[in-house]
């Protein structure tokens, strides 16, 4: 066959596996809160996982760092996520910053602990190892999705579908409307392979990212630096749940290799992305070996199970996030999602990337509007694939803002069930109450 051809599957009669109130699609920072929230409001919930692990982005995708829900003036985010932070770091494995502003760098092994227990307790069904491939629709409204596994292809139904797959899968092929990347799909924010370096002696190992700039013209001018960019994102100490308490000899994540121009919804651009950015590291590990005091001596602990992706889709819901709307901090009518995070959108070019940040004491808010796609019923959307232009993205796809998101859009989808109602017709009001008081408030 030619590649033009096309071969006709034929139909196929996909049994049903099952009915649930609530199926959320992909078990990310964002999904996995939402399942856990479903699950404890009392929705028969099932959330659907491609790994054989939650966490996502934070655990397959080893961007090991939650950052601030601390404003300047008030902790901004209970309930679920409040719980969450304080469970894995009584867990271990955490390097807590401080108690303000829970921002942390996680074992990701202990990440996948603690949310997998949170599944487990809430009675959440699960499902790993499973593509959701199709929703299906019936008079524009999502009433469940098919999915491909190695018990073949399945389908199951469910009255509200939360779709958190990063990349709007499900909610796109329902036909929502999006955009994707920049507005243009030539234009995407770089993707990065998170690695994890060992044998790091961090009595030696200094933090200014100004010095590492320094370090990265110089390995440059000798060819040594290959990477597209001119600095490393972030990096931080790496504490392993259960092991020795050495700081001469400790683990340290990095977020610095690059690959540009990729579109995170072809399969061929990641496939490129992975192999280039696996391509980079050795190059990167040498990099610190020789220019970067404290590594002399260290050594690739391991790398990410994929690339990391900034955007992709997002949704153009009943209401689009500006980046306006985050920097002045503007507040809701239906506001349920408190944000305080920078804005943080990496150059196209792969050079560096820019950071706007909001006033201190002051935070915005995600309006509920931004999970609905217009002109689609029954389904939720939750974490970076959100309604937002793709400046505000910079803020909103953090993890420490989709987990916030999860526990909504999951509460929302629960209350959908008990009211008997669409999740565009629920009383936002009473979802704004119930997000004030459900979940661990811990101080």
């Amino acid at each position: 066959m030619k590649s033009a051809d096309f071969y006709c599957e034929g139909e196929k009669k996909i049994p049903i596996k099952g009915c649930y109130d609530v199926i959320v699609c992909g078990g990310g920072a964002s999904g996995f809160i939402a399942a856990v929230a479903s699950s404890r409001a009392g929705a028969r919930t099932l959330l659907i996982e491609r790994y054989g692990f939650p966490g996502g982005t934070a655990t397959a995708g080893m961007m090991v760092e939650f950052g601030s829900i601390y404003d300047g003036r008030d902790v901004i985010v209970g309930g679920i996520t409040h719980e969450f932070l304080h469970r894995l770091e009584k867990f271990g494995g955490v390097n807590m910053k401080d108690d303000k502003s829970h921002a942390m760098v996680f074992d990701p092994e202990s990440m996948i602990m603690v949310s997998l227990k949170m599944l487990i307790e809430s009675g959440c069904e699960i499902m790993f190892h499973t593509l959701v491939c199709e929703p299906i629709i019936e008079n524009n409204v999502v009433k469940g999705v098919i999915t491909e596994s190695k018990s073949g292809r399945e389908a199951f139904s469910g009255k509200v579908v939360i779709d958190t797959t990063g990349d709007a899968d499900i909610a796109a092929r329902a036909g929502a409307r999006y955009e994707i990347g920049h507005g243009n799909e030539k234009q995407f924010q770089p993707v990065t392979l998170e690695v994890i370096i060992g044998n790091c002696d961090g009595t030696r190992i200094q933090s200014s990212l100004a010095q590492n700039k320094v370090f990265i013209e110089q390995a440059r001018e000798k060819g040594d630096w290959t990477i597209p960019t001119e600095r490393l994102f972030s990096w931080g100490r790496v504490k392993k749940r259960g092991a020795p308490e050495n700081i001469e000899s400790c683990f340290y994540f990095f977020n610095a290799t690059n690959v540009l121009n990729v579109n995170g919804c072809n399969t061929q651009d990641l496939t490129r992305a992975e192999i280039e950015a696996r391509g980079q590291v050795e190059g990167f590990v040498n990099f610190l070996k020789n220019y970067v005091r404290g590594f002399e001596n260290c050594y690739l602990d391991r790398t990410a199970a994929q690339v990391g992706i900034r955007e992709t889709r997002r949704i153009i819901g009943d209401y689009i996030l500006t980046r306006e709307d985050v920097l002045s901090g503007k507040h809701f009518e239906d506001g349920v999602v408190p944000g305080c995070n920078s804005i943080d959108v990496h150059d196209s070019s792969g050079k560096d990337f820019v950071h706007e940040f909001l006033k201190e004491g002051e935070h915005y808010e995600i309006p509920y509007r931004c999970f609905l796609p217009a002109n689609l019923e029954g389904i939720l959307v939750g974490g970076r694939c959100i309604s937002a232009d793709y400046r505000a993205l910079g803020s909103t796809r953090v993890m420490v803002v989709c987990m916030p998101i999860g526990e909504a859009i999951g509460t929302a989808a629960s209350m959908a069930i008990a009211e008997n109602c669409l999740p565009r017709r629920i009383m936002v009001q009473k979802l704004k109450e119930t997000l004030k008081t459900v979940g661990m408030k811990l101080e």
